[in-house]
């Protein structure tokens, strides 16, 4: 299970006097998650205290050490990437970086089956409820910035970079002009709504995987009780079912749907963007899910893949990455770029132990429910 960890009380104030906003207030780790940790290697510490004397980032490589070719399989879009391309080339413009894009299935299976893959890492789509998914084509590694971290893998192979929470994409002039008001998921149950909703399936998407792991969390007295699918059932029958998390977004801002349940990044960055939608937070609650990246298993640059981990834990990258395309990192050094405090969402735990061990029995449930149900 990934758990959060309390900072130091040292940490606390070199970010009270740098006033830099943090994405949590991180939990204090079991120190059994403690000692069950890869450490980062001897030479990453020295090249550490090196860097630091030298004006380079602590968290930053000689240069010299990173060099040819690092192979990226990665779920990230193009503005993600760009920014990591670019602070790539700043930091280590010996190496070259060659990207894969694709989902993160298709990116595991083509390491499982092909002989050839040449990957060195895996960004993105690696995410606190996996359990042990994908622990095969991986390798463990704890990067330069874990201290700061306020999500930690306790397996050692995962490195956050990110943390996703849940909203509702709503178009403001259709639902002004249907005179409704859409606060958070009890509102979703107001028949005027009636196929005017739109939701990506949990087993064909992360974000409807991930809106219905708040929802069970939510809307029930505990989770995944009868009561959160009570409401599921409710919900299944107002709703449009898309095989595609962008479709969700990308119809609401269309004026297709009045509302679409979505990933608050990507609700945030079109709304930079221009985009005529609200992002609304559930006022029952939300959910928070590091995610992340990590070292394939036996990757051909090995010193380049543990160089990357260290500079994706970064508070450079992470604020950088806010910026560019809205996310929430999980540095708790980094900036929050605009978006709200965890402390005023409500943020219910997740068990994702639970969540790994009953995944297929939680998809088949709303599988047999929509087929029912529609």
């Amino acid at each position: 299970m990934m758990k959060r960890r309390l900072l130091a009380a040292g940490l606390a104030a070199v970010m009270a006097l740098s006033m830099t906003a943090c994405s949590s207030t991180p939990k204090e780790a079991e120190t059994k998650a403690a000692e069950s940790k890869t450490e980062a290697p001897a030479a990453a510490e020295t090249t550490a205290a090196e860097s630091t004397d030298s004006g380079v980032p602590y968290y930053v490589r000689p240069s010299s050490e990173v060099t040819g070719k690092i192979t990226v399989y990665t779920t990230m879009e193009e503005t993600q990437q760009q920014v990591l391309s670019d602070m790539w080339k700043k930091y280590y413009p010996d190496c070259e970086m060659e990207i894969q894009a694709d989902s993160v299935g298709t990116l595991a299976t083509r390491i499982r089956s092909d002989e050839s893959s040449d990957a060195d890492v895996v960004i993105g789509g690696m995410f606190a409820a996996d359990g042990n998914t994908y622990h095969d084509i991986l390798q463990p590694y704890t990067a330069a910035c874990d201290k700061e971290q306020g999500y930690h893998d306790e397996a050692g192979y995962y490195t956050f970079y990110d943390v996703q929470l849940m909203c509702l994409a709503v178009n403001p002039a259709l639902r002004d002009e249907m005179g409704i008001e859409i606060k958070g998921y009890e509102d979703l149950l107001n028949p005027a709504l009636k196929g005017k909703i739109i939701l990506a399936a949990p087993d064909a998407s992360s974000s409807g995987w991930r809106q219905l792991q708040t929802i069970l969390a939510t809307m029930g007295d505990e989770f995944n009780d009868e009561k959160s699918w009570e409401y599921i059932k409710q919900l299944i029958p107002a709703s449009f079912s898309t095989t595609s998390s962008k479709d969700v977004y990308n119809l609401v801002t269309n004026g297709e749907y009045v509302v679409g349940l979505s990933y608050e990044s990507s609700v945030v960055a079109l709304i930079n963007d221009g985009a005529p939608i609200e992002c609304v937070y559930m006022e029952e609650g939300n959910t928070a899910m590091a995610g992340g990246a990590a070292i394939v298993k036996d990757a051909p640059n090995l010193p380049a893949a543990q160089a990357m981990m260290d500079l994706l834990s970064s508070a450079e990258f992470q604020d950088a990455r806010a910026v560019a395309s809205a996310g929430r990192g999980s540095n708790t050094l980094c900036n929050l770029s605009g978006l709200p405090d965890e402390e005023t969402l409500a943020i219910k735990e997740l068990d994702f132990a639970y969540l790994a061990e009953n995944k297929e029995k939680m998809m088949n449930q709303w599988n047999e429910l929509y087929a029912e149900l529609n």
